[in-house]
């Protein structure tokens, strides 16, 4: 992680970490109410029903498969810079989510051919499309650095909850705990190509932006759940 900070219009003199830190502490209401969230409670009581299952497994095939092609077009985009690496291993981590939530797809029943997703669901991959059209690395990695927590930390319970109350098996549930295994490593290469934003004049009210318009997305998703 780098420590060091760069003079932006404005006279703001920031690093990614100090930056991503503030970020966290103005969007910390909402990552309350993501990982508060009344879909939770009801899942971990044993009371959403395999129709509303159904449908956290249909909106997901659609949000990775959007976002494993978001990840694949900011790749090609940015190929010869720095962060090609990480947007490359961002999609990778799609890719890998994609496989993985095969078995839960199964587990629930779901057929997915004559799923319809939800309008409130989707406005998060959306965003990540924009994001994947207009923004740069810069962006997107603080985007998705703030919001990953929130979202990991929710697959840790959903896993946890599908097994001890809906009878799930762990290989059903492999794609919740892809989601919550440590990110140390994300964490670092996220700062870096933060950081090397800052230092080419990326404008920190972008990064903080996309961050919040994503978290805002990630609890329209959970408040669009049917249950």
């Amino acid at each position: 992680m780098s420590a060091e900070r760069e003079s932006h219009p404005g006279g703001i003199n920031v690093s990614a970490a100090e930056l991503c830190a503030r970020i966290r502490e103005d969007l910390r209401d909402v990552e309350v109410r993501i990982r508060g969230h009344r879909w939770l409670e009801l899942l971990e009581a044993g009371e959403v029903p395999p129709g509303a299952l159904q449908a956290f497994a249909g909106e997901q095939l659609d949000i990775i498969a959007s976002d494993l092609r978001s990840f694949t077009m900011l790749a090609d985009r940015f190929a010869d810079e720095p962060a090609h690496g990480y947007l490359t291993g961002m999609a990778a981590g799609e890719q890998a989510a994609r496989e993985a939530l095969r078995g839960f797809v199964a587990s629930v029943g779901l057929d997915a051919a004559g799923y319809e997703p939800i309008p409130g669901c989707q406005a998060y991959p959306s965003y990540v499309a924009r994001l994947a059209r207009d923004a740069g690395p810069a962006e997107v990695a603080g985007a998705f650095l703030v919001n990953l927590e929130a979202w990991g930390g929710n697959c840790a319970r959903m896993a946890r909850a599908l097994v001890a109350t809906y009878r799930l098996t762990e290989d059903d549930c492999a794609f919740f705990s892809l989601f919550a295994a440590p990110t140390d490593d994300l964490e670092r290469s996220s700062l870096a190509v933060i950081d090397a934003g800052l230092q080419q004049g990326v404008d920190p009210l972008g990064i903080a932006r996309a961050a919040r318009l994503l978290q805002a997305y990630e609890l329209l998703f959970w408040d669009s759940l049917p249950a």
